[in-house]
């Protein structure tokens, strides 16, 4: 089975819209990132190789690849380019719906 997913994020106040396209193929996710934000730029270095799914799904936090690798590039803890990763990783592996995700303030 090889799927594609793509998920656009908005982060907000920095403007970096960043779209994240997640394969996956023979058991193996692999990230790809059109960014502007220099800090999302440097993520394909760390995970080139790609990641088993169930790694990249991993609880706790701190023992997440997905995290991990985030955590050693992005600037923002408040970022949301980990969890958007995730959510991609979930569909294109067929563990979970493609169904839209929001933050809202003032709900």
């Amino acid at each position: 089975m090889c799927a594609n997913v793509s998920m656009c994020v908005d982060p907000g106040v920095c403007k970096f819209k960043t779209k994240i396209t997640t394969t996956y193929d023979d058991g193996v996710v692999h990230f790809e990132f059109v960014t502007e934000c220099p800090h999302v730029k440097k993520l394909p270095e760390l995970i080139k190789d790609g990641l088993d799914p169930f790694e990249a799904l991993k609880m706790p936090f701190s023992t997440n690849p997905v995290y991990d690798a985030c955590g050693k590039v992005l600037a923002h803890s408040a970022c949301p380019i980990p969890s958007a990763m995730i959510k991609t990783v979930e569909a294109a592996a067929g563990l979970g719906l493609k169904r839209p995700v929001r933050f809202d303030f003032d709900c």
